[in-house]
């Protein structure tokens, strides 16, 4: 409603128009206003924002805290959308657009600021659903347990590479049975309605992993409140259960002994230094989700062309979840299911000395919600 509200407003194109032309993207006003209200901001627009109620309301948290199993915020923080909560009376009959562009209006310098060195930045979590069986699977093919080392391409805040911090519940959509997975006690759980069969998974164990890396152009620090922040403001604010899981998962990283190595850099150009700095000449697992789309096909083919050229010194694995349509460049094997274009492909490809066929693993939701398993994946 708000975007289609401000789409023609003159005011707030003048507004972005006075970014820098790199930085001309709506997603960056609306992360921006979030952001701002999400920060404390006083302004009626905060009435319409489920997330900013949901934190603000009786017995809310921090914006640090963690979510509970249920992806809910914790008990009595907030309320389920739809229900009455803090702020429904004061909203009511309040025209959303007209409150958001007040804001814009009043808040315009410090939007302003925002938006002139900011990028739009997610890290979506609900993918691990996908991640923890592939990463079995891989695993599954060294029988000494041999231990992974996990390299993230365009990492965000690293928070994919904790997958073995988060619980895991795989349901079979036909029946309803279920396989429990993961970590028991933690503040992430990850629900996941499974097509075809359960059995059809691999084992679902954690993999023994030696280290965690990973690359990004401008990485988020998990444990800073900005950084935290910002990941959260650029999430739909009617979204709760991905806020909440979001929340989780940053209380995790902030909770976690032993984080990950994140370096600053192009995932592409400094990927050889980033593999050479790895002290170890075990299995290697490099990964990415959606992160190919934001590049050329031609640099798509760049990525894969210099993997190729790293698996000649260890063993390397390529692990992608990508939409097929939006990456032709990458070796990603059609869908065993016809009309699938529109899905995240899970694949696979087992670099030398493995070998060097895709696999096609899965077809999945591009928030992880429900998976298709097709292959092993095994090397």
């Amino acid at each position: 409603m708000i975007c289609r509200g401000i789409a023609d407003d003159p005011d707030i194109l003048g507004l972005i128009g006075e970014a820098p032309v790199r930085q001309r993207r709506p997603n960056l006003l609306l992360a921006a206003v979030h952001f701002l209200l999400l920060g404390g901001a006083a302004h009626p627009l905060a009435d319409h924002y489920d997330t900013v109620r949901s934190i603000t309301g009786p017995g809310s948290e921090a914006l640090g805290a963690g979510a509970g199993p249920g992806d809910g915020l914790g008990p009595g923080a907030g309320h389920p959308p739809g229900d009455a909560g803090p702020g429904d009376a004061g909203r009511a009959g309040r025209d959303v657009v007209a409150d958001f562009k007040d804001f814009v209006m009043v808040h315009r310098d410090e939007l302003l600021a925002l938006i002139a060195v900011r990028s739009t930045q997610t890290n979506e979590v609900g993918r691990c659903t996908a991640l923890l069986p592939a990463l079995g699977a891989i695993g599954a093919g060294y029988p000494d347990g041999q231990p992974l080392w996990l390299l993230d391409l365009g990492t965000s805040a690293g928070l994919n590479l904790l997958f073995d911090s988060y619980a895991y519940t795989y349901r079979q959509r036909a029946d309803g049975s279920t396989l429990v997975a993961g970590h028991g006690g933690a503040l992430v759980h990850l629900e996941c309605v499974v097509r075809g069969d359960l059995g059809d998974l691999p084992p679902l164990g954690l993999p023994p992993i030696a280290g965690r890396t990973g690359i990004d152009v401008l990485p988020i620090d998990p444990t800073s409140d900005d950084g935290a922040d910002w990941l959260l403001a650029c999430l739909w604010p009617d979204n709760l259960p991905r806020f909440a899981r979001l929340r989780g998962a940053l209380a995790t990283a902030r909770n976690t002994a032993d984080p990950p190595t994140v370096y600053r850099g192009d995932i592409i150009k400094d990927l050889p230094g980033v593999v050479k700095a790895i002290d170890t000449d075990g299995p290697l697992v490099v990964f990415h989700s959606w992160v190919a789309a934001y590049l050329s096909p031609e640099r798509q083919g760049q990525l894969v062309e210099t993997l190729r050229d790293l698996s000649r010194e260890r063993p390397l694995h390529y692990l992608y979840a990508e939409a097929p349509i939006e990456t032709p460049g990458l070796p990603t094997p059609p869908s065993p299911s016809p009309g699938s274009t529109s899905h995240l492909a899970t694949a696979v490809v087992h670099l030398p000395p493995g070998g060097s066929v895709p696999v096609r693993l899965a077809d999945m939701h591009h928030h992880g919600k429900w998976l298709q398993w097709w292959a092993s994946g095994e090397g």
